[in-house]
């Protein structure tokens, strides 16, 4: 994988080989050429919002709505003061690796397309749920437990 031909609204995601209910790992960012870890789902999708928005691409088609008009104390850091230099041991473990282009930030989400390097897969994605369910079906390799609420025995 080469990484000087990513664009700056792609972001190449490491997640870990360990078989978890949570997705974690690192994002590498071309513009920044640093990476930053994250430990949930959660921080991953905040992670990359935040790194978009600093960047200004892809530009978002509406501003997120607030609880508060005041203006607050920030919380959360810069995408470039929360990195991790320290990518090589966790490469080590061989992680499910993701090139994720996100193209636009439209209706509440994200549209673009995911790129698993390992099998040299892309698939488009509607939403960033729809991202993330692709990482964990690849990462789980088909083993993730689905619920299947028709086999449900009902109480009646």
């Amino acid at each position: 994988m080469q990484r000087g031909r990513l664009t700056p609204a792609q972001s190449v995601v490491y997640l870990n080989s360990v078989k978890s209910e949570t997705l974690k790992g690192h994002i590498y960012s071309e513009h920044y050429k640093k990476t930053m870890q994250f430990q949930s789902e959660w921080e991953l999708l905040n992670g990359m919002d935040n790194m978009f928005d600093s960047i200004g691409f892809p530009q978002a088609a509406f501003q997120s709505r607030k609880f508060r008009y005041k203006k607050a104390r920030r919380i959360v850091k810069r995408v470039e003061d929360t990195v991790d230099e320290s990518l090589n041991d966790f490469l080590k473990e061989k992680p499910t690796t993701f090139i994720v282009n996100v193209q636009y930030r439209m209706n509440g989400t994200w549209q673009g397309t995911i790129t698993w390097v390992e099998k040299n897969q892309t698939q488009h994605f509607r939403s960033a749920f729809e991202m993330l369910k692709l990482m964990e079906q690849a990462n789980m390799q088909g083993n993730t437990e689905v619920i299947r609420w028709e086999d449900e025995k009902r109480d009646s």
